[in-house]
């Protein structure tokens, strides 16, 4: 069986996908341009033209996956979605035809791209029509500096998700700035470790000495619940060239958290390559750097706590579906025909119960 552990569906980007107007979700849209800058294509890499957050710039969605603004006279766009997205949208039945086109039996739906609560309700409509074809996550916002009524809330959301929508995992529950180690994100531990399902959890896109220490109380969390398993996925998410100043050599940082039981690491995203300026040969497929990085893991930890994910359908930014699928298939050599089938599909099924 293979599992795709990181796939999407979304509906429309220039809608209000479940937010209350689309100009609100648009809003959150373009807060985001900042965070992408200098790692996704743009037609200019000048700031003074880089849209920023609450800025009257016109910013917009427009076709072939580009984020359109307006800014002191330049019409400018970045690539956000792959070219093969006429519409910003991806609906179930479109990434259900992708994998019956690669042999992916199941595939894990990754939140995101919605308004959290209509994020579960989305979902739950794509299991419903693919019965036995997708894997759901949900989102939650368990914020420490909310009140205790709100984290209740949300702790409330996590159990009926499970209970009443099948979800099966958590995708970045929590706001990446907060201290995990507060005593009052004891109740979300203690709930995601009695539920049993993976929490999904970004680790990097950040600057170095708060990447490092978020590692650092993650780790501690992580020994204190060893019931409970998370998935780090993006390879980390801070793959960087030498000469950023926030490189880390990845995956050194992360060895102290792969060495444990409960944590599972994603292979297969290749988008940290997509820039050819930055990276030469490693943008090429099938991504040197990037095997190397698995072999690295591979040698501390061995296959079992391996998830091939790809992101689709980001992953047409960099490659196709097939191609990543044959990244573990036919270029991780380091590994055995029976681990690399774990890596595709056997280590999901066990975490994911199916």
């Amino acid at each position: 069986m293979i599992i795709d552990s990181h796939t999407h569906a979304f509906p429309h980007q220039g809608g209000p996908a479940g937010y209350e107007t689309a100009k609100e979700y648009l809003d959150t849209l373009q807060e985001r341009v900042h965070r992408f800058w200098g790692r996704m294509v743009t037609n200019t890499l000048d700031e003074k033209y880089m849209a920023l957050p609450g800025e009257d710039v016109g910013f917009r969605v427009g076709q072939y996956g580009r984020w359109h603004w307006t800014k002191n006279g330049k019409e400018s766009w970045l690539q956000r979605y792959p070219i093969i997205m006429v519409e910003a949208e991806w609906p179930a039945e479109q990434m259900v035809a992708f994998m019956d086109a690669t042999g992916v039996d199941k595939a894990v739906l990754q939140a995101g791209y919605m308004e959290p609560n209509y994020c579960i309700e989305y979902f739950s409509d794509c299991m419903k029509k693919f019965p036995g074809r997708f894997i759901g996550t949900m989102a939650t916002d368990y914020d420490i500096e909310k009140s205790e009524e709100h984290r209740e809330a949300e702790l409330r959301k996590l159990r009926d998700g499970v209970s009443k929508k099948g979800m099966k995992g958590i995708f970045q529950g929590y706001p990446r700035e907060q201290n995990v180690l507060d005593e009052r994100f004891e109740p979300f531990w203690e709930e995601i470790s009695r539920l049993k399902i993976p929490h999904f959890i970004w680790t990097g896109f950040q600057p170095k000495d708060e990447y490092l220490q978020s590692l650092e109380r993650l780790e501690t969390v992580l020994k204190r619940y060893p019931e409970m398993n998370i998935v780090i996925g993006h390879l980390g998410g801070n793959v960087r060239p030498p000469g950023d100043p926030n490189f880390t050599n990845t995956p050194e940082e992360l060895i102290g958290i792969l060495s444990l039981p409960n944590v599972y690491f994603e292979v297969g995203y290749v988008l940290a390559f997509e820039n050819w300026d930055i990276w030469g040969a490693n943008y090429e497929y099938p991504y040197p750097l990037h095997n190397k990085i698995i072999e690295k893991v591979y040698d501390e930890v061995g296959a079992e706590r391996l998830l091939w994910g790809s992101d689709t359908p980001f992953i047409y930014r960099g490659c196709t579906y097939k191609q990543c699928q044959d990244m573990v298939r036919l270029h991780m050599d380091f590994m055995s025909e029976e681990e690399r089938n774990l890596v595709l599909g056997g280590n999901a099924a066990k975490l994911f119960d199916v």
